[in-house]
């Protein structure tokens, strides 16, 4: 079984906002100015459904003709029996329970159910770390087009790492999150997000995602070059961020070409988006590669149709190949940047429980966005998910 933590809402009494007015939309940017934008309840609520509002963004352009889906709403899909430790309830009040802002399931490239409970259809949402696997899809499509060999090590792409702990690091160990480079946010204890000495820190305040202290690098590519190795390459699977930033740092430098251009030429047009998306930059115009961006739930849902059998041999293998998902599967957790993988499905998730599922051979695709509990709650939606793909098959 694999499992999926995101953060639910704990007291009932909250009822998501589907619009906020100017009033209440200065007050939390007030609040946001003396605290973070991260913080939980409604500045989340609010933050995540309107990150350009607080960050510099390069746009994600849609195609001339958007992608057609398919609709045929299964209403009995919202009265599937969950069923949980103590009780069951039904599928549509547990995605109530949890504030899952919106969801959205497809078969076979057909829209089965769809749901806005705290988010409008065409607001872009932020993915947080589901960005992850855009990003390390660019790298994909970089091995299909022959234009990089993931078994070379990363100075081959980069030589500004040339002479630095991540020498003799492969590609691969990178998009596989076995680098062994200091600084996971993932390590217990550490406290990745508030600890201004920590390293991690200090990647995402070079960033601007986090606050900036007097230790900030001004160069986040310069402060990585300075990061040490804490194990070898390959022996350890750990949570960093920095590898997917290093992945994004690769797909740029091969192609001489900005990371929302690449996007936006090797995967938000050819599958046909319905909407421009974008990516958060710092203030130096450097795109945040491992969560920077934000879509709709539905062209979110439409990149989780890459990795299905059926548009994979339409595409002809050209953005990903069977003999990608094939690894993702075989190889288990974090492959190609991808959280949780049984044998079947992949799955992966974001702060404050973005999700995007996808099971390649039943072309299921289920992707929901939500956002964080003050009380950074923890629940589990895969055993649920999977629940509902056994009645949907």
């Amino acid at each position: 079984m694999i499992l999926l933590s995101f953060t639910s809402w704990v007291y009932p009494s909250f009822s998501q906002q589907l619009t906020f007015t100017a009033q209440e939309s200065y007050a939390i940017h007030d609040s946001i100015s003396k605290s973070r934008w991260d913080w939980g309840g409604t500045i989340s609520d609010y933050s995540f459904r309107h990150m350009s509002e607080f960050f510099p963004v390069a746009i994600i352009e849609k195609p001339k003709e958007a992608f057609t889906f398919y609709s045929s709403i299964n209403k009995s899909i919202g009265g599937i029996v969950v069923k949980q430790e103590k009780d069951s309830t039904t599928f549509e009040n547990y995605l109530r329970s949890k504030h899952v802002s919106s969801i959205i399931i497809l078969h076979k490239d057909t829209i089965v159910f769809e749901n806005y409970y705290g988010m409008l259809p065409d607001e872009l949402h932020t993915l947080q770390s589901v960005t992850k696997v855009i990003t390390a899809s660019l790298i994909a499509e970089l091995e299909n087009e022959n234009k990089i060999d993931i078994t070379n090590t990363v100075e081959t792409y980069l030589p500004e790492l040339k002479g630095t702990a991540w020498q003799r690091i492969s590609v691969k160990d990178i998009l596989y999150m076995r680098s062994g480079i200091v600084g996971a946010e993932s390590a217990p204890g550490v406290h990745a997000f508030t600890n201004p000495k920590y390293p991690y820190y200090n990647f995402e305040a070079a960033l601007g995602l986090l606050p900036k202290t007097v230790s900030t690098p001004s160069s986040v590519f310069k402060y990585i070059a300075t990061l040490k190795r804490k194990s070898n390459p390959g022996e350890t699977i750990e949570y960093h961020s920095v590898n997917t930033f290093v992945l994004g740092w690769i797909a740029e430098k091969i192609t001489a070409k900005k990371y929302a251009d690449l996007v936006t030429e090797k995967i938000w047009k050819p599958m046909g988006a319905t909407s421009d998306a974008y990516v958060c930059l710092s203030n130096k115009g450097v795109p945040w590669t491992h969560g920077g961006i934000s879509t709709t739930l539905r062209d979110l849902a439409r990149f989780g149709m890459l990795f299905t059998k059926n548009d994979i041999d339409h595409r002809k293998e050209k953005i990903i190949g069977m003999n990608q998902v094939d690894h993702i599967l075989k190889d288990g957790m974090l492959a190609y940047q991808w959280s949780f993988v049984d044998n079947e499905s992949m799955l992966k998730g974001g702060f404050g429980g973005q999700g995007l599922y996808v099971n390649p051979e039943q072309n299921i695709v289920i992707a929901y966005f939500n956002f964080i509990d003050p009380d950074w709650k923890e629940t589990n939606l895969l055993p649920v998910i999977k629940q509902v793909v056994n009645v949907i098959r």
